[in-house]
């Protein structure tokens, strides 16, 4: 929205600066000449610059387009990982923490806590 902003009066402007300049003037560029009307010179630079702004972007967002498709293939590799950790997790039997297996018991099968120092 903000672009619009700035670049609607632009091209109002080319466009009246453009219609206001057609009277045809000499044009040279070191020893080549040609008659051409400003405003026509002014709409062929104006696209000019556009299409060079164009292309630059372009380039840059071909950039980050390719790390955005490395990015989404590392993500479906560490996806398919994380399923294939979770079938196994599903698939092998729960085992008692090595803590609890190693601790007293009492008869009723409740495990004794180890003695508070406090107490010493």
């Amino acid at each position: 929205m903000i672009r619009l902003i700035v670049v609607v009066p632009f091209l109002l402007a080319l466009v009246v600066f453009s219609a206001s300049n057609q009277d045809p003037q000499d044009m040279w560029m070191l020893t080549y000449s040609w008659k051409c009307a400003i405003g026509v010179l002014a709409l062929i630079v104006a696209a000019v610059a556009f299409l060079a702004g164009a292309f630059c972007f372009w380039v840059a967002e071909f950039g980050q387009r390719r790390r955005a498709r490395k990015a989404e293939q590392r993500v479906r590799e560490l996806e398919a990982q994380v399923a294939q950790i979770q079938a196994a997790a599903a698939q092998a039997p729960v085992r008692a923490p090595v803590d609890a297996l190693n601790a007293p018991h009492t008869a009723s099968g409740t495990i004794v806590p180890p003695p508070s120092e406090d107490l010493i």
